[in-house]
């Protein structure tokens, strides 16, 4: 997830776009690793199926989306036929987007792609 640290060395969550909240004991930055969809969406695990969020975002997104089968839905269809490597989200009230690296963007696009349709 080092693919989210900005020129500055500031590790920034992919939905507010700011940076992470602090440093662990060890200097790294403290991030929640979310898997972006449930694991019905996946045929197997991979890196990419996961989203770097700061604490606030990451309850959130578990809340508004990752308990919504119609938000997970539109999210992996956002996913698939989007062009852009930032796709709009909805986290309750809160309008925002979650932001891609250009390698991530195309890794989750493929893993989607492979896994196919979910079962009804």
């Amino acid at each position: 997830m080092n693919q989210y640290t900005n020129d500055a060395g500031q590790m920034l969550c992919q939905i507010c776009k700011e940076e992470m909240p602090f440093k662990k004991r060890n200097g790294e930055y403290y991030f929640e690793a979310i898997e972006e969809l449930s694991k019905d969406y996946f045929s197997k695990e991979h890196e990419a199926q996961f989203l770097a969020l700061c604490p606030l975002c990451a309850a959130m997104y578990k809340e508004f989306v990752k308990l919504d089968e119609n938000a997970m839905r539109a999210l992996k269809n956002a996913l698939m036929n989007s062009e852009d490597p930032e796709v709009s989200l909805d986290l309750g009230e809160l309008k925002t987007s979650v932001r891609f690296v250009e390698s991530h963007w195309q890794d989750i696009k493929t893993i989607l792609q492979e896994s196919g349709p979910i079962s009804q």
